[in-house]
């Protein structure tokens, strides 16, 4: 009879050890699973991210060349009457700082 009871306490912790086995592998995979998907979306996040911000980059371009442009008309420019004096830098106002930062996040989308 004690044989008995050794045998089956041996087959119940093989079985236990099975089924515990089984269920740590499953969680490993699901979370295997779970981990490629999200390196898969990140990536493609990212990948329309660097797409759709090569339109924001051609129009700073844009501005660039022509605040360029703008500037070189302005350096060959008659000087007007207080040549030679440096300009006064003063801070803008405000309410105009308020509302450029409030195209700005209109136009980047936020």
């Amino acid at each position: 009879m004690n044989w008995l009871k050794v045998a089956a306490v041996a087959i119940g912790a093989l079985l236990v050890f099975l089924v515990v086995g089984s269920v740590v592998h499953l969680i490993l995979t699901v979370l295997g699973y779970v981990l490629i998907a999200a390196l898969v979306a990140g990536g493609g996040y990212v990948a329309y991210k660097i797409v759709s911000s090569g339109g924001r980059r051609e129009l700073r371009r844009d501005r660039s060349r022509r605040s360029e442009r703008r500037q070189v008309r302005q350096d060959y420019a008659e000087p007007g009457p207080d040549f030679g004096v440096p300009p006064t830098t003063q801070r803008p106002a405000a309410s105009n700082v308020d509302d450029e930062m409030a195209r700005l996040k209109r136009e980047m989308g936020h």
